[in-house]
């Protein structure tokens, strides 16, 4: 008898394990339905996503929900347990919350083949240097909106050198800006100076992908760096911006662009869950936790 009644306590929650990604699924589908119309039978739009963008598409973190004290023998414990929360509650203003609500639709768009996403070497050489979990999550329940889709690199792997602190080999990240400043590229550098007049000297990253993106053809190179949008905003009617065919893109840019509906990521709570999911709790101040709370 306590099993039958445990059972029925968990029948609501077993129903939206099943249920809600399918619900997912299908306001995806809605909600893409126009940009997919747009571009059957043409290639993939190719994409090359920025690891701001990767960064982003962590929508859901590992939370500890208590649950209350308890007498244990002499002592009082603590009780609780992980799920999977969403990050951002649906009433959120922020202009991130605004870009991941159209960034569900673009990850779905990459796994149903109308987009390409892509990556490069200078992307995965920034990564590399960065931890892990910014771009993958740092809890066991983490989930990100690109879960399973693949990016391939356009252009190969960049190879840093790494060595004992006795062989005083540079940063990795000096490596990079020395690497970048050595090439003979024309548009890099024409692209460099023009994005240093409000960016500074260390746009040369950033110039380095929009050039990477207009080399391999991409459609646009989709970012949330606010500073660098606001610049290419400003200088588009100067060379080398103007005559480029790769748009540099905000993930509501191009939401706008393909006409894809926002859907919020708390939708998709339950994707790909085998564990415990509380759509009910946000992560704390409604932004990413730090690596250094995991430890």
């Amino acid at each position: 008898m306590i099993r039958i009644f445990a059972r029925l306590r968990s029948l609501p929650e077993r129903i939206r394990f099943r249920v809600y990604p399918r619900l997912a699924r299908y306001k995806l589908d809605r909600a893409t339905l126009h940009a997919r119309e747009l571009q059957e039978g043409q290639p993939p739009l190719r994409i090359l996503v920025d690891n701001t963008v990767l960064d982003l598409a962590i929508t859901h973190e590992s939370r500890w929900i208590t649950t209350g004290a308890v007498q244990w023998g002499k002592e009082v414990r603590h009780t609780g347990y992980q799920a999977r929360v969403p990050v951002y509650s649906p009433g959120n203003k922020s202009e991130k919350y605004r870009n991941a609500t159209y960034l569900t639709g673009i990850a779905h768009l990459a796994r149903v083949g109308a987009i390409e996403l892509c990556q490069s070497a200078e992307l995965d050489d920034e990564r590399f240097r960065q931890p892990v979990g910014r771009y993958r999550g740092y809890g066991y329940f983490d989930y990100s909106l690109f879960s399973g889709i693949k990016m391939e690199s356009v252009d190969g792997s960049a190879f840093t050198t790494l060595g004992p602190s006795w062989m005083k080999l540079p940063s990795p990240e000096q490596q990079q800006r020395t690497r970048l400043a050595q090439s003979d590229d024309r548009l890099f550098h024409d692209l460099y100076a023009l994005l240093r007049e409000q960016l500074g000297k260390k746009c040369d990253q950033d110039a380095w992908h929009i050039r990477t993106a207009e080399r391999h053809g991409a459609f646009c190179f989709l970012t949330t760096d606010r500073p660098l949008l606001l610049a290419c905003k400003s200088l588009s009617k100067k060379e080398p911006l103007r005559s480029l065919r790769t748009k540099i893109m905000s993930p509501a840019d191009l939401g706008s662009y393909l006409a894809i509906r926002p859907v919020p990521p708390h939708l998709l709570t339950y994707n790909d869950a085998s564990w415990f999911v509380r759509m009910d709790h946000t992560m704390p101040e409604q932004r990413r936790r730090r690596r250094s709370e995991y430890q």
